[in-house]
């Protein structure tokens, strides 16, 4: 299969171009690097520095590599920075989101696995959390992913060709061995 994976030159992102690439799947990265490593991007995957907000260069991509699916990572991701710059985070995680939606509908990709948040949960009254529990986030971070999620449905309810999925995170950690994928970054706000 060809895949697309947005922010792959980031933390999850790096480690899921590694799984696809040693599952033999052809993986194309894009990510912008402005939180990313191109360091961290295997070597057997082909490389575009190419911003979520640039649809028609992410269209040319998804096209001229016959991508299949899109696995996106690529997602300001600090909540402390989120509270002091939610317009970032509204920008590049939820507008970055409808351009990269965009560029699929153009190329006609219908596939899409959408990296999403446990904050998209906010203060739950009991725990442990489950899926179905109601999403009601606490910060622009959560607000930004919860949008995103909406989309996808709405998106998925008038196109029934597409499809998606967005696993909610907890507490990602690790690292790959040798250091060749893991986080490199330091947070500019609270985590």
């Amino acid at each position: 299969m060809n895949v697309m994976v947005a922010g792959g030159a980031g933390y999850i992102g790096s480690h899921a171009v590694r799984q696809l690439l040693e599952a033999g799947h052809r993986v194309v990265v894009v990510d912008n690097l402005y939180r990313g490593h191109s360091q961290a991007v295997d070597r057997r995957a082909t490389f575009h520095k190419i911003d979520l907000a640039d649809t028609q260069a992410l269209a040319d991509v998804l096209r001229e590599n016959a991508i299949d699916c899109v696995m996106h990572f690529a997602a300001l991701a600090y909540v402390g920075e989120s509270v002091t710059d939610p317009l970032a985070y509204y920008h590049n995680n939820t507008a970055g989101t409808i351009s990269l939606l965009r560029a699929m509908n153009t190329a006609g990709v219908k596939r899409l696995v959408f990296s999403s948040t446990c904050a998209t949960y906010g203060e739950p009254e009991t725990t442990p959390i489950v899926e179905t529990m109601r999403q009601e986030p606490v910060n622009p971070y959560g607000w930004s992913k919860w949008c995103v999620e909406r989309v996808l449905r709405d998106y998925a309810a008038a196109d029934k060709d597409f499809s998606f999925v967005a696993p909610r995170y907890f507490n990602v950690a690790g690292c790959a061995g040798r250091r060749l994928a893991g986080r490199r970054s330091r947070p500019r706000g609270r985590t």
